[in-house]
């Protein structure tokens, strides 16, 4: 039977006179005064509630208290015991979930498992953490037209597995998940591969294989998944999530020859790894993740958050203003295949959404492309991001920023000093054309763009670029300015606050798997790093 409290209308008398004036104040000035006056009563219940009875069954908690604990329990990186234990005898949580009832005070974890299952598998989080957040930036004030995005790289709570290991293992979660849902099924499995995959017991089974053998027995292992597939994919075991993920094993990482002559004669290629894409199972246990060369294997998560520029000294007799808090705004986790720069309108189309659209957003350098760049500015927001190092800069060579163009961005000088003979440009295309007996005299010629011309043994000598490398040219001039230094110094500020979610909020050591457990824990946490600096602002 559903339940839901009144927690807006106040108290005939105070139930927190015991605590005394000092632990009261202490307690005003705590993260539970801002979770009890600016979310608790925002809670979204109106979400969760349909999915009870409100006329019948058992009655539920009082939903703001089951969502409310959620948040808290990821804000402090709490197992599930120790989550029931807070509730129980922590008095800040008392207060912060203005508890009226005793049963509400007590959950078992496997009621808690149920809620968070719930909110996981309805996409809560998202809710809550969008929601919360945006009252957050309402009752304090936060200036949203400045913000900076920046990502992290995750790793769910996964060990690393050879080729071989990934078989293995997606072979035996197929083989137990068979057992437990289709017992007739699995008695028609062959018990060799039972006693190998599953069992692990006796010679020849794959967990005795050392690293030097493991890929002299994946052809081996790769066989007894191409049987495995082809012997239930006409059955009712077709339909479980571990067939597919035993089917997409088999298609990513084996190619199998026509079958002639049954399983006796099937043969299998073990794929190269440059024919094997990024974005393949690397452990069963969380397919959805995927691996990057440079971040490694996981997910890719997005933060963008608002700043200030408070850090000027305020002169003798001058008003000091109250502190505003830097909050964090968007959340995303996407797969570590993602590129930065594919990130950035999303997080726009997002703040535009809630009304809380960037005038000014600084960046790194993925999220810089001149395309970006134009379409954010579309979208009413200037992205402030460095543009690549030209290329061959770091070579030694000379670029187009050594060049002196005019208003136009035809050539008018080259860095040499010489003067193009004729300049020509097209809608998309421009050129400057040289002189090549005068390029041969020049000291620059072996770094100059013109030198494959030269090498050619070409009369005339010609540059060729377009004009989204001259708006590029023009960005990397200006970001030698001060004006662009002063305003791109900022975005450093992002860096800690990926500190504080790594080691303070705990994304650094994830005890979930999949992506929208992790997701889930990355919403609630980034929301509760916001709960904590709302606290430090009251507080300071």
């Amino acid at each position: 039977m559903l339940t839901i409290r009144d927690h807006q209308t106040g108290d005939l008398f105070d139930r927190w006179a015991f605590l005394g004036t000092k632990r009261r104040e202490l307690l005003e000035r705590s993260w539970a005064s801002v979770f009890r006056q600016h979310l608790l009563a925002n809670l979204p219940v109106e979400k969760l509630a349909p999915y009870f009875k409100s006329d019948d069954g058992r009655p539920t908690k009082d939903l703001h208290v089951a969502l409310g604990v959620l948040i808290l329990q990821q804000m402090f990186d709490l197992t599930d015991t120790r989550t029931v234990e807070a509730m129980a005898f922590d008095t800040a949580w008392h207060f912060a979930l203005d508890l009226r009832a005793d049963s509400d005070a007590y959950f078992c974890e496997r009621t808690l498992r149920n809620y968070r299952h719930t909110v996981i598998a309805l996409s809560l989080d998202a809710v809550l953490f969008k929601g919360l957040t945006d009252q957050l930036i309402m009752a304090y004030g936060v200036d949203t037209t400045k913000q900076r995005l920046d990502s992290t790289a995750l790793r769910s709570a996964m060990r690393n597995l050879t080729r071989l290991g990934c078989v293995v293992e997606t072979v035996s979660k197929f083989l137990r998940e068979l057992a437990r849902t289709h017992p007739d099924l699995h008695a028609q499995a062959d018990p060799e591969t039972i006693r190998r995959y599953v069992e692990r017991e006796g010679a020849g089974c794959f967990a005795l294989a050392t690293p030097s053998e493991s890929k002299r027995r994946l052809p081996e292992a790769g066989l007894d998944l191409a049987n495995l597939v082809f012997q239930y994919r006409p059955t009712a075991a077709r339909e479980l999530p571990s067939f597919a993920l035993l089917e997409r094993v088999l298609t990513e990482q084996f190619e199998i020859a026509p079958d002639d002559g049954g399983s006796s004669s099937r043969k299998v290629r073990v794929k190269e790894p440059d024919e094997i894409p990024c974005d393949n199972v690397r452990n069963p246990a969380d397919p959805d993740s995927s691996y990057n060369t440079y971040r490694g294997q996981g997910y890719l998560a997005q933060f963008m958050e608002t700043y200030q520029e408070d850090d000027a000294t305020p002169m003798a007799g001058e008003e000091v203003l109250p502190a505003k808090p830097d909050l964090i705004t968007h959340v995303a986790v996407n797969k570590m295949t993602q590129h930065d720069c594919d990130a950035l309108e999303p997080a726009l189309a997002d703040a535009k959404d809630r009304d809380i659209q960037p005038q000014r957003l600084l960046g790194d350098t993925h999220y810089g492309p001149q395309e970006n760049i134009q379409k954010a500015a579309g979208l009413g927001t200037a992205v402030i991001a460095p543009a690549q190092t030209p290329r061959g800069e770091n070579a030694g060579r000379l670029t187009l920023e050594q060049f002196e163009l005019n208003e136009q961005g035809e050539v008018l000088k080259c860095p040499g000093g010489q003067t193009p003979e004729s300049v020509s440009s097209g809608a998309e295309r421009m050129q400057a054309r040289f002189d090549a007996t005068i390029c041969e005299r020049c000291p620059l010629k072996t770094s100059c763009l013109i030198a494959p011309e030269l090498k050619r043994g070409k009369k005339v000598a010609r540059i060729q670029y377009t004009r989204e490398r001259v708006a590029t040219r023009e960005r990397r001039l200006a970001e030698r300015s001060d004006e662009f230094k002063e305003k791109y110094r900022w975005r450093a500020g992002i860096e800690g606050t990926m500190s504080r979610l790594k080691h303070q909020m705990g994304l650094n050591n994830l005890r979930v798997r999949g992506r929208k457990a992790v997701r889930y824990v990355v919403n609630m946490r980034a929301l509760g790093l916001n709960i904590l600096r709302c606290k430090a602002c009251k507080a300071a």
